[in-house]
């Protein structure tokens, strides 16, 4: 196997993931991130494709009508499900006894990210919350995400996307965001309602 080609949506919380595995200078990958990222959903997406069963393959538990996508190419080629090999940590059925699963990590360099990331991580929640204030908006991270969308669906990752437009100048508007959006469905749940009436009066 010399490349790995992966494109995921919705898959357990994964909005989107495209991204290409080069293992022909390599023959390993780390995927080192803070909890609740996608470390997880990452792991349960390719044990349910390994299973090969219909029955359990990958979804967005939480919106439902959402299309999954899990398309996973090796060299061009569909992958083999029975090729995949995926190890839970908390499963002690599993023997690995056989297998190399000891990870070497630098003390000093683990130090070092999670000292950077916590201290984005506060400044960062520092942010929405200031966001929330203006906005009037209950789930401002999320709807920052999908406004930029990234490959790593990652709010760090989206922010970049419009710092050259920070710095530009931009209409303001007056109107907070619950003005606009409807998230509670009291819209829906009036047009339901008054529906005949609407009709009568148009």
């Amino acid at each position: 196997m010399n490349k790995l080609d992966i494109k995921l949506e919705n898959c357990y919380g994964i909005g989107k993931l495209l991204h290409s595995f080069d293992f022909s200078k390599s023959n390993s990958y780390l995927i080192y991130a803070p909890n609740g990222t996608m470390k997880s959903s990452f792991s349960r997406t390719f044990s349910d494709i390994s299973k090969n069963d219909k029955k359990t393959l990958p979804c967005d538990r939480i919106y439902q009508a959402r299309k999954t996508i899990f398309d996973v190419k090796v060299d061009g080629a569909p992958i083999i499900p029975e090729t995949i090999l995926v190890i839970d940590a908390e499963d002690n059925n599993f023997d690995a006894s056989a297998k190399i699963s000891n990870f070497i990590a630098s003390k000093e360099l683990k130090k070092k990210y999670d000292e950077i990331y916590q201290e984005l991580d506060k400044n960062k929640s520092d942010f929405i919350k200031k966001l929330k204030n203006i906005s009037q908006s209950s789930d401002c991270e999320n709807e920052f995400i999908e406004t930029y969308p990234t490959d790593l669906t990652n709010f760090f990752e989206s922010l970049e996307t419009i710092k050259d437009l920070l710095i530009q100048k931009i209409t303001r508007y007056t109107f907070r965001y619950n003005d606009v959006f409807d998230k509670k469905g009291s819209v829906k749940k009036f047009l339901e309602k008054n529906h005949l009436m609407l009709i009568s009066y148009m």
